[in-house]
Parts: structure tokens; sequence; C-alpha cells
């Protein structure tokens, strides 16, 4: 490596490429590595027969003209990533003879509420208010952890009771203080799938944060996910910086209490003083050397364990789907009204206890169906790693907690992964009967999947449990114990992709301050 660069990245995950990106639209040269052909994290897609599949990004919100999120991509893209609304209900929730449609704006869902849940007019105001406050007291606990010591501690004083009441209490317990219909309980926390923690171990302010990132609508990514890594790539190389692929980290090099570089794979070093990590915070303490690492620190951090893996299933249709029960809105589906049910084994439940189903195909303004009208759909369900632990081999190589290789997949975990195959389909199809004749494609992922081509711990999409715990936790902040070494991404933030970035952005501002702009 001959050329220097001002900034390494590692990982080129929705935090990873935003941090680079932030760096690179104040003039630094960053180098993003990435382990995967192909960057972008849970935000790129794939394809099979024609059919495009998206790996993680199903809707976002705060996009809108003026709102958040918009103003902080077009910052960082140029504004070359273009959003489509999702028009009217973006979230059905589907239990056993009941339906409830999610419609911006918050006014709207109000009324939705009240209309289904009349006796509990009171509660449901107590429980929107709650989500304001707690979205309110999240922002506040994210600023005391990237600010410095001296701005941040008043803070953390000043909202001790509002971390307290919000924060350090689960999403059950607070709902259940909100209304007392059993029902209405459930309705509200059936989105729990966003953050990836049950309710009865989710912190209710990250509840609150994803609700609240909804109540003025959602939108989706012209053209498919992608787009970020695109776009977000092509301001780290307007920079003269580098997005390198099939570039793996296998060590972190520290010398003096301060990184000093990075080990790839295929045996190259690349020395560097500022290096931002978006692999996860266990994975980055697993790439140091162990005399290097900070004893409390590595403790705090390994306390909290991954969030829940997911099955995924990606459908290729043909046909009018939009005809046959398929619309733009996500539908959660409920088997049950126990909405703290996990999916724990699959070998002997024969069908999940929850999906979430999507067809992306019907909101992105640029898909093309063709005269045979191609259509996909995507199903997630939500399990438990423990099945999938057996055939892991992360602790046979070095480096990142990756999974085991595609290549060494054995036949009777294949054995398995069609059998999960086979019965999401089934549940599929008992849900949306119209559609079963126009499927042509169905494919499988398994936490494995996501584990060998993101190096995701477990698999899990959303990092670290979403837990009190996680959010209090003093080890998860953008700066580390070792100097010149920062921490990027969910772990430090919240989850999915607005939570990632923002991740990113407060590691970019430990380095340059000047990103702190990008959040006004």
């Amino acid at each position: 490596m001959t050329q220097q660069f001002d900034v390494v990245v590692i990982g080129s995950g929705i935090g990873g490429l935003g941090a680079a990106a932030a760096l690179a639209h104040h003039g630094r040269r960053v180098l993003v590595l990435e382990r995967h052909w192909q960057p972008g994290g849970l935000t790129q897609t794939f394809e099979r027969d024609g059919f495009r599949f998206n790996v993680g990004v199903h809707y976002l919100g705060e996009f809108g003209p003026g709102q958040s999120n918009r103003r902080i991509f077009d910052q960082l893209a140029g504004g070359r990533i273009e959003m489509a609304p999702i028009a009217g209900v973006y979230d059905r929730i589907h239990f056993p003879d009941f339906n409830l449609p999610f419609t911006p704006p918050a006014q709207e869902l109000e009324r939705t509420l009240k209309a289904a849940f009349p006796h509990e007019a009171a509660g449901i105001d107590r429980y929107l208010a709650a989500v304001s406050e707690a979205g309110h007291a999240l922002g506040a606990l994210m600023m005391t952890h990237s600010a410095p010591a001296l701005l941040a501690a008043p803070v953390a004083w000043a909202k001790r009771r509002s971390f307290a009441r919000w924060v350090e209490r689960t999403t059950w317990d607070v709902v259940c203080e909100c209304v007392t219909d059993e029902r209405l309980r459930a309705v509200l926390c059936a989105q729990w799938g966003d953050y990836g923690s049950r309710p009865r171990e989710s912190s209710f302010a990250a509840h609150a944060q994803v609700m609240g990132h909804y109540l003025g609508g959602a939108w989706y990514p012209v053209g498919g996910c992608a787009s970020f890594a695109r776009e977000l790539g092509a301001t780290i190389t307007a920079a003269d910086g580098q997005v390198r692929t099939g570039a793996e980290v296998v060590g972190i090099d520290v010398d003096g209490g301060h990184v000093r570089g990075v080990r790839l794979r295929d045996g190259a070093a690349i020395a560097c003083t500022r290096l931002i990590s978006d692999a996860g915070v266990h994975n980055t303490l697993r790439l140091l050397p162990s005399a290097a690492v900070d004893y409390a620190w590595a403790a705090a951090a390994y306390a909290i364990a991954p969030s829940l893996g997911h099955v995924g299933l990606y459908i290729g249709l043909e046909g009018d789907i939009a005809a046959h029960g398929a619309d733009t809105a996500n539908t959660w589906i409920y088997e049950s009204w126990d909405v703290n049910r996990v999916w724990r084994d699959p070998f002997k439940e024969t069908q999940a206890p929850a999906l979430f189903v999507s067809f992306p195909s019907l909101r992105d303004p640029a898909h093309q169906p063709g005269p045979r009208q191609r259509h996909t759909a995507e199903v997630i369900a939500l399990v438990d790693w423990s099945v999938f632990g057996q055939w892991d081999r992360s602790d046979d190589a070095d480096g990142m907690a990756s999974g085991s290789t595609a290549a060494v997949r054995s036949e009777d975990y294949l054995a398995f992964k069609d059998l999960l195959r086979s019965n999401l389909r089934a549940q599929f199809e008992r849900h949306f009967p119209g559609l079963a004749p126009m499927i042509r494609r169905v494919e499988a992922s398994t936490p494995l999947s996501v584990a060998t081509f993101t190096g995701a711990e477990h698999g899990a999409m959303y990092g670290l449990a979403t837990t009190p715990a996680r959010f209090m936790s003093l080890a998860l902040k953008p700066r580390t114990p070792i100097g010149g070494l920062y921490l990027a991404g969910q772990d430090v933030c919240m989850p999915g992709v607005t939570g990632a970035l923002m991740g990113g952005i407060m590691a970019a501002a430990s380095i340059e301050p000047a990103v702190w702009k990008l959040l006004r």
C-alpha cells in the first residue's frame, strides 16, 4: 500500500459508508474495506432468474421534504438517492380475526386506534405521549455517548429521571402501564421486528424511536436499496477515497495504546492512525490483540448479547399480484395474540409465530414488471440462533465471527434449509392464497447466510440486542479506550438504516467535529 488515507473504515454497511461519506464531505481521503464482494452490508441486493431482491431494507421514515433523513442523505450523496413515498397504509397488523392499518400522519393513526379500541382512548393518548417523550430521551442519551465528558456529564445528570423512566424500562412494561386491553397491548407492540428484541426485553426508548420514525409516513428507495452503497460510494471516491471489496480485515495492530494499522486476509498490511470499525463491537474486539484491550470495556461490551436473527424467504412471482392480495404496505402476521413469542425451534415448530411480508416491486417506481408482470415478495421470520449454532464454523478461523462459508455447508444443514423454505412457503400461501399459483422462484436465507455475507455475529441483522442495558452501557460509544479507534453503526446508536447511519456520523464527528453540522 503506497497510497495514504486520512481514515480507514472496516465494513461497508450503512454505518461505515455513512461515516466515510461524511468525512469525504469534509475533504478527508477515506479507505473503506469490505470483506464481501458487494458493498452495502444489509442494504445490498441480489438477483435470481431476473428477480431482484433486497437483503434488509423494506421501508424508511423521515424522508419527506425538510425531514432529517432527507436532509442528511441529500448532503452525503448530493441528492442522488431518490425516495418514493409509500402511499397510505405503510404497516398492516394482522392477528387472528383482527386487522388494523397504520396510516400517517400521527393524528390518523390515533383516530384508527381509538376507533378500534374506544374504551382505551385515554390510554392511547398516554401511549402516544410516551412515544414522543421516550424518543427525545434516547436522543439526549445518544448525545451524552458521543459528546466530550465535560459536556455529557451535566446532560446525563439533568436527564437521569427521563432515562430511568423511558430507556431503562422495557417496551412491555411501559405499554402495560399505558393501556389495559390485552389485544391493544399486542397491537402496539406488533412492530418489534423493526428493532429485533421482543417487547419483554427491549428498551421502550428503542420502540418509541422506531415507531416515531414512521408517524410522518414511510418511503422506499427508487431502484432498490443498492442505491445507498452506490451513491455514498460515489461521494467517497469523489474525494479521492476508495471502497475496496474482497478485503477482509483479520487483525488490528495497536502499539502504545494507539491504532497503527490493519492486516488483511490476503497478507496485506495497511498503516493508519485513525480507524473506524463498522464491524460490530464484538467483532472489533476479536480483531484486537488481547494485550491491548481494556478488560472492563471488553467485559461490558460482551455482556450484551446479539439481537435475533431471521429466516428470509425471497419469492419471485408472475401475474397481477395487486389483484390477488398484494399491496404496497408491509403486513405483520401473528398466528396468535402472544407478541412475545419467538421462533425457538424450527425443527419442531412447522410455522413461525409471526411473519413480516412485503412486496418491494409494487412500491418501487423504477420497477419494470414486463409483459409477464414479474414481481417480488420478501418474507421475514425472526428466529433464535441456538438451532443454527451447530453449523457455525466461526471458531475455526481467525478474524470476525463470520459463520461457516457457503463452500462448507453440510448436507444436514442444506436439508434443514429446504425444510424451512418449504414450511415458510406453505405459511405464506396460507395467508396469500391468491398468490400461490403465481410463484415462480423461492429462495431462503438463514442467520448463517447473514453471518457469512456480512460478518454479523449470530447473523443478527440489528447488531446487539436493544435492551435497556445496551443503551445504558458506557462501553458502546464512538470513542474507544484505544487511541484512534472509533466504533460506528448500529451498536453505538440504534438499529436499522437510520440508526446505523447516525452511528456512522457520530464516529465521523469524533474525528471531524464539523460533521455535526449534518444533524442541524
